[in-house]
């Protein structure tokens, strides 16, 4: 069951940054426009849609990223070292990546709270809606990351990725 949550989880993610990646074309288009295309306005807004789209896509994207294992791991090392020594290297790689989770869902809450007390100029909006990504990729990291590790080192097949 939960990893039925965790699959609708990244579906819903995925739909998102689809939308968010929309949103950031049609924001930067307008602004290209705007400037070498006489008839269009220049509009403001599109400015602070274009960052909010793209810190949003970024960090939506990285948690896709931890879950599938394709974020935060670089391969040093020959892919023929022994299963042992492979066990290790993964347990290394784990403990770095929730090194970077707590680092990034305590000082990311802290972020949040900065961002809360502040509002967009342009549009009002209050800035804690984007500040709010950090911890929120930290605790899906959190969650994709045990989820990784029961599977390479707890299922009842054994084997890993």
């Amino acid at each position: 069951m939960i990893q039925r949550i965790l699959e609708t989880y990244t579906r819903v993610l995925e739909k998102i940054i689809i939308i968010l990646m929309g949103a950031l074309l049609i924001s930067v288009a307008l602004q290209v426009m705007g400037r070498y295309v006489p008839f269009i306005p220049r509009y403001l807004w599109t400015e602070e849609v274009a960052n909010f789209s793209l810190i949003w896509t970024i960090f939506l994207g990285s948690i896709i990223g931890v879950r599938e294992g394709k974020h935060f791991f670089v391969d040093f090392l020959p892919k023929n070292l022994s299963p042992g020594l492979n066990k290790a290297v993964r347990v290394i790689y784990y403990i770095f990546m929730y090194g970077v989770v707590l680092i990034f869902v305590i000082f990311g809450y802290r972020f949040f709270l900065m961002g809360y007390i502040q509002e967009s100029e342009l549009t009002g909006l209050n800035l804690g809606a984007i500040y709010i990504s950090v911890p929120l990729a930290g605790i899906s990291w959190f969650i994709f990351l045990a989820e990784n590790i029961y599977k390479e080192f707890f299922a009842s097949s054994g084997k890993g990725k």
